[in-house]
């Protein structure tokens, strides 16, 4: 057995079923032998930063280790983005590369590789012979799951290409993971008990961690006890859709009312959320409140803007506890749960007038919200059009959004997205891009046509970079400098294998969306949206104008 086959053999070993890649001379052997084991299913981008994106967007959606393999110096420089953005994710990925041997004398994509990798977030692991091949793949896998972070892992070119001289004994780094963190320590969850009993305007909010915990009910029970107002981060969105007592997100796409409330708050706990900068608006969201977080961290990376008591555990199984002992102790409070509360969730706001210059994108994401299915997924990528997803998009029940904010890199949504769907085969997937971002890695369009990986692909049309012309005319400076004439997205989608539509009217997206969820594989939606209208959040934070977005409350049409 060769080296390379090794590495396929420990990908098997791993509970790895589907591979995204670029095939080059450092990976050309592992290439060629994934390639004939039909355990595992090779995507094929067209760019190696497409496919790192790609495993990181296959964690995401469904939690295993996402799995890329790229060539050698250049293949692993186009990836700095992608593995960044994994990283702030915390996203469990093995990249595994080549390397040029030492003492190549053709020494044309020589580079420190190491450097390279650790600088763009990611740890770095070689296997040095054939004889560690077995120990030093486990470790790469290891890393990446124990520390939840990208790893990458290099396999010289000319180590891949030796015989092992003895069997191939390989142990998955799964039989060396400690169990998962149960409940937070007894003390620290008493102390949380008791501030809570202490608080008189609490909020709970819920992030990402939440979700993958499978803490929702838990939380409920615990805000319905102790009388606190529901809140999610921005990852978290639509956790606790239909709840009469949720404010929505927390930070800069609150609503104008969440905002009022969340001033007013005086505790504040984040349930698998960060509640850092973001969240909390550098702390100027809840300034009179008192802070504490649940998490499955050992202790934050950082004290951050707002510090205050950290637990330690599983979300679930820690607020579970919190519950029976707040049961125990007989604690049912009104809490934040009074009539001016009430009163402020109620109280209308004033619309916007409708957009002339192009489809009205807050007409549009109501109209979207309803024609959405209850298992949908809905991925939405960073620029301004996130505060529409943001701030007007509901989702239904069961439903699920995802957006890839992290890094404040636009240009990643289309190749997460197609992970995103690989993950979650079977479930209607709602993609919403830029056209500006989406250029910058328009050729992984192709790539999910070509592997049939059925989405809708909602262009947000705007005929330029959206937070570049706002933020161009707030500073006094010419919008036209981010602005252009876009291409027409359907035919790009058709010359790709794909199909699509352009959009005319925003009541005319239900109807789209469901042909476009009916044919199955690529189908792209090029919305021409209104390129003056301003979300509620840049308004806020750039122009200096007062709040208006409403509570979301979703409803069918």
């Amino acid at each position: 057995m060769k080296v390379y086959e090794a590495v396929v053999s420990a990908l098997i070993s791993e509970g790895v079923t589907n591979v995204f890649g670029l095939m080059g001379d450092g990976n050309i052997s592992i290439w060629g032998a994934m390639g004939r084991t039909p355990e595992l299913t090779i995507y094929s981008a067209r760019n190696e930063a497409g496919a790192v994106a790609m495993a990181d967007g296959y964690y995401r959606g469904g939690g295993a280790v996402g799995v890329a393999t790229i060539t050698c110096g250049p293949g692993l420089t186009q990836v700095g983005t992608s593995l960044m953005a994994a990283a702030r994710n915390r996203s469990p990925i093995v990249v595994i590369i080549g390397e040029i041997p030492p003492g190549d004398k053709n020494g044309l994509q020589m580079m420190d590789q190491r450097r390279f990798a650790e600088a763009s977030g990611a740890r770095y692991h070689t296997v040095t012979e054939p004889d560690n091949a077995a120990d030093e793949i486990s470790e790469a896998f290891y890393a990446a799951r124990a520390h939840r972070c990208p790893v990458v892992l290099n396999v010289p070119i000319d180590i891949g290409e030796k015989s092992l001289e003895w069997d191939w004994d390989y142990r998955p780094s799964t039989d060396y993971l400690p169990a998962a963190p149960g409940a937070a320590s007894e003390p620290l969850i008493a102390e949380l008990v008791h501030q809570l009993v202490e608080a008189e305007r609490p909020i709970i909010v819920a992030g990402q961690g939440a979700k993958m915990s499978g803490a929702r009910d838990a939380i409920m029970r615990l805000a319905d006890r102790t009388g606190a107002l529901l809140a999610t981060s921005l990852q978290g969105k639509g956790i606790f859709e239909g709840h009469e007592y949720d404010i929505g997100i927390a930070g800069s796409y609150a609503s104008a009312a969440g905002e009022e409330l969340f001033g007013m708050a005086d505790f504040v706990l984040g349930v698998g959320a960060e509640v850092g900068y973001y969240t909390s608006e550098a702390g100027l969201l809840f300034p009179s409140a008192k802070v504490a977080r649940v998490d499955i961290n050992a202790r934050p990376d950082q004290m951050g803007v707002t510090p205050g008591l950290y637990l330690q555990g599983d979300a679930r199984l820690t607020i579970e506890r919190v519950c029976a002992l707040l049961e125990e102790r007989q604690v049912q409070k009104e809490g934040f749960r009074t009539d001016e509360t009430r009163e402020i969730i109620a109280a209308p706001r004033e619309p916007h007038p409708i957009a002339t210059d192009g489809l009205d994108p807050r007409v549009l994401m109501e109209k979207l919200s309803q024609a959405l299915p209850s298992d949908a997924i809905v991925t939405c990528g960073a620029g301004h059009f996130l505060g529409f997803g943001a701030m007007n998009l509901a989702v239904p029940p069961g439903a699920d959004i995802q957006f890839s904010v992290q890094f404040g890199a636009v240009g990643q949504t289309m190749p997460v997205a197609i992970g995103i769907g690989v993950a979650n085969p079977g479930r209607p997937h709602v993609v919403i891009e830029g056209d500006g971002s989406l250029m910058m890695n328009v050729q992984e369009v192709e790539t999910a046509a070509r592997h049939r990986v059925p989405m809708v692909l909602v262009v947000w049309n705007d005929c330029g970079f959206g937070a570049e012309v706002h933020k161009l005319n707030a500073k006094g400076f010419k919008p036209e400098l981010a602005q252009w004439t876009s291409p027409d997205f359907v035919l790009l989608a058709r010359a790709f294998g794909g199909d699509g539509v352009r959009l005319e009217r925003e009541d005319r997206i239900g109807d789209a969306l469901r042909a476009g969820l009916a044919a199955g594989g690529l189908y792209v939606i090029d919305a021409r949206v209104s390129p003056t209208e301003i979300s509620d959040a840049y308004q806020k934070i750039h122009f200096g104008r007062p709040n208006k977005a409403p509570i979301l409350r979703y409803s069918k049409a």
